[in-house]
């Protein structure tokens, strides 16, 4: 019994690393200074402020709560800036839901968010196929699939 239990711990473990290659978390103080001051120039309001960036530094995302509660990032490149609302659970639009359900049966959506990119809005539902046992449970093909705003889909990209 003692030898699945540490089998079981490796194996989290190992799973645990290979997602976090992905995008890591960092401090604040490694963050350059502009996305810094961009990100507190517009949200002076915002609370559990956490930040990652990606493995090749391309990308640096603040992640908070704004002043309502809800749950917000902005994301940070040299090519730009771009926000992301979240949608709570309770009012994902029914139409990606039906779509992902119909095109996508064996995937679960993880999360849905608001994209204004440029001023441009679009919806990114971020979808999964769950494997696993028990205490292994690990996200496979998994896809980002943006929706118009009025819910038709526009593009699948699967992630890596």
């Amino acid at each position: 019994m003692k030898k699945i239990l540490l089998l079981a711990a490796l194996i989290i473990m190992s799973q645990t690393l290979v997602f976090a290659q992905k995008e890591k978390s960092i401090k604040e103080a490694n963050v350059p200074v502009r996305f810094v001051k961009d990100f507190q120039g517009q949200n002076q309001d915002a609370k559990d402020v956490s930040w990652t960036v990606t493995e090749d530094s391309l990308f640096y995302t603040a992640t908070f709560t704004n002043s309502d509660g809800d749950k917000q990032a902005t994301r940070f490149s040299n090519k730009g800036t771009e926000k992301r609302y979240f949608v709570d659970p309770a009012y994902y639009p029914h139409a990606i839901l039906d779509t992902v359900a119909s095109q996508f049966p064996k995937h679960k959506i993880t999360t849905i968010y608001i994209r204004d990119l440029k001023g441009k809005m679009t919806y990114q539902a971020r979808i999964a196929r769950n494997k696993g046992f028990l205490f292994w449970r690990k996200e496979t093909d998994v896809k980002t699939l943006s929706f118009e705003t009025n819910c038709k889909m526009i593009e699948v990209v699967d992630e890596i």
